[in-house]
């Protein structure tokens, strides 16, 4: 896409030193990434312990299940 921007001098050639062999283009697509990622990085660091910690219950799932089908077997057994 293309944009004109009014960009302060002082900034671009900040960016521009920080961004040795990089065009213009490239230099500013690169600090926008930049920005965009440390933001969206902010906005969820943001949110620690709002949520209640996930805990894996996998195995205790699994043992349930297990329980679940040895009774089940037991009652088919009973029943022959």
């Amino acid at each position: 896409m293309r944009t004109t921007l009014d960009i302060d001098d002082r900034l671009l050639d900040a960016l521009m030193t920080r961004s040795p062999g990089l065009s213009k283009t490239k230099a500013i697509e690169n600090a926008i990434d930049h920005f965009v990622k440390s933001d969206a990085y902010e906005q969820v660091r943001r949110l620690r312990g709002v949520f209640p910690a996930i805990v894996d219950r996998t195995d205790e799932l699994d043992r349930l299940d297990r329980e679940r089908q040895e009774r089940l077997d037991e009652r088919r057994g009973a029943g022959r």
